[in-house]
C-alpha cells in the first residue's frame, strides 16, 4: 500500500530479532532472500543473549550482535541508581550500532524498545518498527504493517511470520524450509546423548516436546504419558525433549510410558537438539522453537495447535508437515488473554494423535484424510506453498467452509493482489455481509477525491489558508467515519487498521506531499475494500478493474 522505495546500493543490513529463538529460526529465508538481493553486503543480526546461540549456525549470517534489553529491563524496575547504569549499557549499544555505518535495516521485533532502538540508529532505510525524530512510533513498510495489522486480527491472518519477513526485503523466500547447519561437534553431542541410551543410527524414534513457553500452549502430561505408550507399544522408542525447566516434567513422563522412553531435558544444547531431531522419525510439539528446528533440520512435524497457537502465521515453515488446530470457537484466542478453562488442549486425543504420527511417518496422506474427517471440529492441516511461492496450510478430510475460512483466504488474495499485482482469483460467495465492504469502499473513495482537490489547493502560489483547514476538518471527520466502520462492521477491521497504521506513518510538513500520500492511501483502502466485495460474491467497481490493471 505504499510505493517500493528505489534500489540502492547496500553494504551492511542490521536485522533485529529480540524474540525467541524459535523466531531466529524463522528469520533464515529472509536472510538467504537478502543474500539474494544484495550479494556483496554483510548481514548482522541482533539478538537477545539469552537466545543468541541459536543465530551462530544460521546460514548467511556474518556476524551476531548479543544484547541484554532483559537485563536492562531489570534494571530500570529497580530504579534509583539502576537508572544510570542501564542508560549506559544503551548509549554503548547505539554507539556501536551507528558506528558501523548500516545502509539497510530490518526490524522484526515489534516492541516500543526495539523502536526506540532503530530511531535512535540513524540508518537510511530502516524497515518494521521503529521511531520519528519527535518520538512517535512508525511502522515502515506495508508488510511491515499488514503483519502488525494481523497480529489485532489473528483469527483472519492470512500469512506465515517467514513470508512477512522475506515480504520486507522487497523479495519472496528464497527457500521453502528454515535454515540451520548442526556443525559437527554438535552433532556428535547428539549422537553421543542418544548413544548413552541405546538409541543407535539404525533405531527409530519419535521425539516429544513437552514444554511451551505458557501453560496454554502446553498439552496435558496425562495426554503425553498415553501418546507415548501408544507409541512404545508399535516398537518405536521415545525420546522427551525441552529444557532445563523441564527436567521434572520429563522424569514423570518417562516414569509412566516405561523402558521405551528416555528423558534428555535440559542436557541439549542448541545445536545438540538440533543433532537429536535431526535423526528422529517425527516431532510431537506445540508450537515451540523446537518445532521450528525440526523444520530446519528436516525432520518430520506433528504440531499440536491450541489456545494461541495458529497454524496459518507460525505453523511448521515447509512443505509436507502435519498440524492438528483445536476447533474450539474462540481458537486462536489472543496471546494477552487469561483462560480459565483451557478445554482446547483437551479436545487433541492422544489415540489420534498417535495415529497421525504413525501415519506421518509412513507418508500415508489418505490415511491423514481419514483420521481428519474423526477429529472435527478439530482441522488437520498438510503444510506447503501456493503459487506465488507463500505458505499455506490445506486442510484434510474436506472439512466443512467456515465463514473466518472465506474471510482468511479473500483478504489472502486482496493483499497480494494490492501489494503485489497478483490477479484476484474467481469469487467464492460466503455468508458474509458484502455490503459493509462496498460501503467502506465508497468512503475511501470519498476521501481519495477530497485528498486530491486539497492537494491541488496546496500547491497553488498562495493558498487560502481557511478553505485548507475546512477541508483537513472535513478528511478527519472521514477518517474518524472510517475507523468507526471497522468498529461496528468488525469483517472490516483489517482493511480500517492496516488504513489507520498507513495514516500513522505519514511524516514531513508539507501540506501538498501529506495530501497526495494520503490519496494513495484512500485509494488502496478503496482497492482494499472493492477486491473483497468482489471476492466474497460482489461486483468490483470499474475504478477497482482499472486499478488492478494499472497495477499489474
Amino acid at each position: 500500500m505504499s510505493r517500493r522505495q528505489p534500489r540502492r546500493a547496500v553494504e551492511k543490513i542490521l536485522i533485529v530479532n529480540l524474540t525467541r529463538f524459535g523466531d531466529l529460526l524463522q528469520t533464515s529465508p529472509a536472510i538467504a532472500a537478502l543474500r539474494r538481493r544484495h550479494p556483496g553486503a554483510t548481514v548482522t543480526l541482533m539478538a537477545e543473549k539469552n537466545f543468541a546461540d541459536v543465530c551462530d549456525d544460521i546460514p548467511g549470517v556474518d556476524r551476531v550482535y548479543r544484547v541484554e534489553l532483559d537485563h536492562v529491563g531489570r534494571l530500570m524496575l529497580e530504579g534509583g541508581a539502576r537508572l544510570l547504569e542501564a542508560y549506559r549499557y544503551v548509549e554503548r549499544v547505539i554507539g556501536e550500532l551507528r558506528a558501523e555505518g548500516f545502509d539497510l535495516a530490518l526490524n522484526y521485533s515489534s516492541s516500543r524498545m526495539s523502536a526506540v532502538f532503530m530511531g535512535l540508529l540513524g540508518i537510511p532505510d530502516v524497515r518494521g518498527w521503529s521511531m520519528t525524530p519527535d518520538g512517535l512510533r512508525v511502522i515502515r513498510h506495508p508488510w511491515a504493517r499488514l503483519f502488525a495489522t494481523m497480529c489485532l486480527n489473528r483469527r483472519y491472518a492470512a500469512f506465515n511470520l517467514v513470508d512477512y519477513y522475506c515480504a520486507m526485503t522487497d523479495g519472496s523466500a528464497a527457500t521453502r524450509r528454515l535454515g540451520y547447519e548442526v556443525c559437527a561437534a554438535a552433532d556428535a553431542d547428539g549422537a553421543a546423548l542418544l548413544a548413552e541410551h541405546g538409541i543407535g543410527a539404525a533405531d527409530r524414534f519419535v521425539a516429544l516436546q513437552l514444554g511451551a513457553s505458557r501453560a496454554i500452549r502446553q498439552w496435558p502430561e496425562a495426554s503425553f504419558v498415553e501418546l507415548g505408550r501408544a507409541l512404545a507399544a508399535t516398537g518405536l522408542r521415545v525420546v522427551v525433549i525441552g529444557g532445563g525447566g523441564d527436567r521434572a516434567l520429563g522424569e514423570r513422563v518417562v516414569a509412566a510410558v516405561g523402558a521405551a522412553a528416555v528423558n534428555t531435558c535440559g542436557r541439549t544444547g542448541v545445536g545438540a537438539l538440533g543433532a537429536v531431531l535431526r535423526r528422529a522419525a517425527a516431532l510431537v510439539t506445540g508450537d515451540t522453537g523446537p518445532m521450528h528446528m525440526a523444520v530446519a533440520v528436516g525432520t518430520p512435524v506433528v504440531g499440536l495447535f491450541f489456545g494461541p497457537a495458529s497454524p496459518f502465521d507460525t505453523g511448521p515453515y515447509a512443505a509436507d508437515h502435519v498440524v492438528i488446530h483445536s476447533g474450539a470457537p474462540c481458537a486462536p484466542c489472543d496471546h494477552n488473554v487469561t483462560c480459565l478453562d483451557p478445554f482446547c488442549r483437551d479436545e487433541l486425543r492422544a489415540d489420534a494423535i498417535a495415529a497421525a504420527v504413525l501415519a506421518r511417518i509412513a507418508e500415508d496422506w489418505g490415511a491423514l484424510a481419514a483420521l481428519a474427517r474423526t477429529l472435527l471440529p478439530a482441522r488437520v492441516y498438510r503444510t506447503g506453498f501456493d503459487d506465488t511461492g507463500r505458505f499455506v496450510p490445506t486442510p484434510l478430510g474436506a472439512p466443512p467452509r467456515r465463514r473466518e475460512d472465506a474471510l482468511r483466504d479473500a483478504y489472502r488474495a486482496t493483499f497480494l493482489n494490492v501489494l503485489e499485482g497478483v490477479p484476484l482469483p474467481a469469487p467464492a460467495p460466503a455468508p458474509v455481509d458484502r455490503e459493509q465492504f462496498a460501503l467502506l469502499a465508497a468512503l475511501a473513495r470519498d476521501g481519495m477525491q477530497q485528498a486530491a482537490v486539497l492537494a491541488k489547493l496546496a500547491r497553488v502560489g498562495t493558498p487560502r489558508l481557511t478553505e485548507l483547514e475546512r477541508r483537513g476538518r472535513e478528511l478527519e471527520v472521514l477518517d474518524r467515519t472510517i475507523k468507526e466502520h471497522g468498529a461496528t462492521h468488525p469483517d472490516t477491521t483489517v482493511l480500517t487498521q492496516m488504513f489507520t497504521f498507513g495514516k500513522e506513518n505519514l511524516e514531513g510538513d508539507d501540506v501538498a506531499t501529506l495530501a497526495v500520500e494520503t490519496a494513495r492511501l484512500y485509494r488502496d483502502l478503496a482497492r482494499g475494500a472493492e477486491a473483497m466485495t468482489a471476492l466474497l460474491g460482489g461486483a468490483a467497481s470499474k475504478e477497482h478493474s482499472d486499478d488492478a490493471r494499472l497495477h499489474q
